[in-house]
């Protein structure tokens, strides 16, 4: 811009096409001269600006974040109050030099929206939909955001969703794409405001007249807005979606979608994209078919579309306009005349060097036709991560255990800095067991407290799964190491218990004193279906601190090499069935002694015999008979026959 008459200076925005409200203001007070903005659907604007100034010494910081408004005259009768606005914040200003006593600057200007790519953050939301999610990341932009949702469905809530090391403007856009919903921009004199929704073609028409008549090239149109060229372009496209998932909720389900996208490319082949969502990626066939049709529209949007250039002022994203006049529409139908606007590029210039107020405006815009639904295609990338990560099991408090049906667990990832390492830190979590069959299988469930090694299905932040737990300086190993470092095995702990109460098994491997030690905390029960054989190469010792009974339901054997002592500290009985079928005594085995300390009785029906500890035999029943094949001796210092 070649300015050299300082006199005219604080005029020069009276009666332009383009001006500009800027918070400097006297001797600060900024002019623009070169005006270029390009907007779209799902796309954040921005404004390049070519200013001048009478001061060259304008601090730059001053401008960073602030609003600034550029206003259109729709009209070229400059003394016309019919406008249009853009608003948004510097987010970029430049000194660039001087030229005839004017300082020159430039600006980027952008919404406020694109102040969402300034922060990283990560965090977990629970049971909300997509305009729940947003509302808790705009909240805290709450001085500069705006946006109202305009959509036509009910939104389905996520279960379960992380913002992983990712700017809230990424997270923002990859989660309207994933539920097909897309953006632009209302703007007003002091602010601008966000729109989200889900239906173009509910789109209203431009401001003004909405038709505009094609000109050819070398037609004169004076102050009338005309469409100056137009170009209609088909791309080769994909033209069908299938997307397959898993839900171990439901494993035999069939989680399989597909659809072809209303595409008509000639004789060419059919192209399919096939993607596995990876786990839980939708959890019904409606659910699915729904995703399904937003990939479809979004290749059927971009499948044949529409641009041109313009002198008209009043395009904008989200609007319509019918064109007139081409030699070939398309068709007669007025539906086929009617376009989407999904992208403009505007382009003025204020005319300084002319003692007259008109400048130049001109725009460029890409179109699809309006009865097209257009959705936004999946262009932001979700974060992976590519390795395991360790997090805390959290539960209840008060509670030592806390899992659900399928023994999943809740844990607090340590990078989340909003969880409150309770049951609400995150989703359920599968815990990968050893071995996990129909009702068979292993099961140790990570209590709260313990560090856990969390793995992520395909990477997805959202699909955590624990796939193995850790020691750390507070969870110690329950033997000391390295001193033990022979020693391997399990060793639990009583809930609500104490480290003195557990149950264990443990392997010694240290040669010469190798050992396998089980200790059951409470009961042991052990259950053999069949036979059970044990060979003990030395000594075998039981020691049962109060009863001890067997049972054994057919027959009982038991042999002893040497000696066999019995030692009863009280009574002792014996109950015998039946005799051998011969009524034959045992072999003599050589001496027999039988030692109790206090008595013995042997009854067989109404006979009894009874040893007591003092010295008394009692023989009672109701015959005695006594007979001796030889020498019959009874000897007694006093002998009483019949008292």
């Amino acid at each position: 811009m070649q300015l050299s008459d300082l006199a005219g200076f604080l005029n020069l925005q009276n009666s332009r096409l383009l001006t500009i409200k800027t918070p400097l203001s006297g001797s600060s007070e900024l002019v623009l001269g070169d005006f270029q903005c390009n907007e779209g659907l799902s796309v954040l604007y921005d404004m390049q600006l070519g200013l001048a100034s009478r001061n060259p010494n304008i601090e730059l910081k001053q401008m960073i974040g602030q609003p600034v408004t550029v206003s259109l005259q729709l009209s070229n009768a400059l003394a016309s109050s019919d406008e249009r606005v853009f608003h948004g914040y510097v987010t970029q200003f430049a000194h660039t030099g001087t030229d005839g006593g004017l300082a020159s600057y430039t600006a980027t200007v952008r919404p406020w929206l694109w102040m969402l790519s300034r922060r990283v953050d990560s965090r977990i939301f629970q049971d909300k939909n997509v305009q729940d999610i947003l509302g808790d990341v705009f909240s805290r932009y709450s001085k500069l955001a705006s946006y109202e949702f305009r959509v036509s469905r009910t939104l389905k809530p996520y279960s379960y969703c992380t913002q992983y090391r990712e700017t809230d403007l990424n997270f923002v856009l990859r989660l309207l794409e994933q539920d097909g919903l897309f953006f632009y921009f209302e703007h007003a004199k002091d602010s601008h405001k966000l729109i989200v929704t889900d239906a173009s073609t509910n789109a209203k028409p431009i401001d003004g007249p909405s038709a505009l008549r094609y000109a050819a090239a070398g037609e004169a149109f004076d102050d009338e807005s005309v469409v100056t060229q137009w170009v209609a372009q088909r791309h080769l496209s994909s033209d069908s979606v299938s997307m397959k998932t898993f839900d171990y909720k439901v494993p035999n389900a069939r989680r399989y979608v597909s659809g072809d996208a209303p595409i008509k490319q000639g004789d060419v082949d059919h192209y399919e994209i096939y993607d596995y969502l990876g786990g839980y990626g939708f959890d019904s066939t409606d659910h699915g078919e729904e995703l399904a049709r937003f990939r479809l529209e979004a290749l059927a949007a971009n499948g044949k579309a529409f641009s041109g250039a313009t002198n008209c002022r009043t395009l904008s994203p989200d609007r319509y306009f019918e064109l007139t006049d081409h030699y070939d529409p398309g068709s007669s139908n007025e539906t086929d005349r009617q376009f989407l606007v999904t992208a403009v590029r505007h382009h003025g210039m204020n005319n300084y060097q002319s003692n007259e107020g008109s400048g130049r405006y001109s725009a460029s815009f890409q179109c699809i036709r309006k009865k097209i639904p257009w959705r936004p295609s999946l262009s932001v990338v979700k974060p992976v991560i590519a390795g395991p990560q360790t997090a805390i099991v959290v539960g209840p408090k008060g509670e030592e255990i806390h899992t659900d049906s399928l023994g999943r667990v809740k844990v607090q990832f340590h990078w989340d800095r909003l969880g409150k390492r309770d049951q609400s830190s995150s989703c359920w979590v599968r815990v990968g067991q050893p071995w996990a069959g129909g009702g068979f299988g292993g099961v140790q469930i990570p209590r709260i407290g313990d560090e856990v090694v969390v793995s992520f299905l395909d990477g997805d932040p959202d699909r955590p799964i624990i796939i193995s737990r850790v020691y750390n300086a507070q969870n110690m190993p329950p033997w000391k190491l390295p001193e033990n470092a022979t020693q391997s095995g399990i060793l639990s702990r009583s809930t609500k218990g104490h480290s003195g109460t557990a149950n264990a098994i443990r392997f010694e491997d240290k040669q010469g004193e190798e050992e396998l030690w089980l200790q059951a905390e409470r009961d042991m029960r052990t259950e053999v279906e069949h036979d059970e054989l044990r060979v003990v190469g030395n000594d075998h010792r039981w020691a049962v601190g109060r009863n001890h009974t067997l049972n054994v339901k057919v027959d009982h054997a038991s042999n002893t090499g040497n000696n066999q002592t019995v030692g009863v500290g009280s009574g002792f009985a014996m109950t015998v069935g039946a005799l051998p079928p011969d009524n034959a005594p045992p072999p003599d085995a050589g001496t027999y002694t039988l030692n109790v300390t206090e008595q013995i009785v042997i009854q067989c029906g109404k006979a009894r015999i009874t040893l007591t500890k003092d010295g008394v035999i009692r023989l009672e029943g109701v015959q005695i008979v006594e007979n001796a094949s030889d020498y019959f001796l009874m000897q007694g210092k006093k002998i009483d026959l019949n008292p």
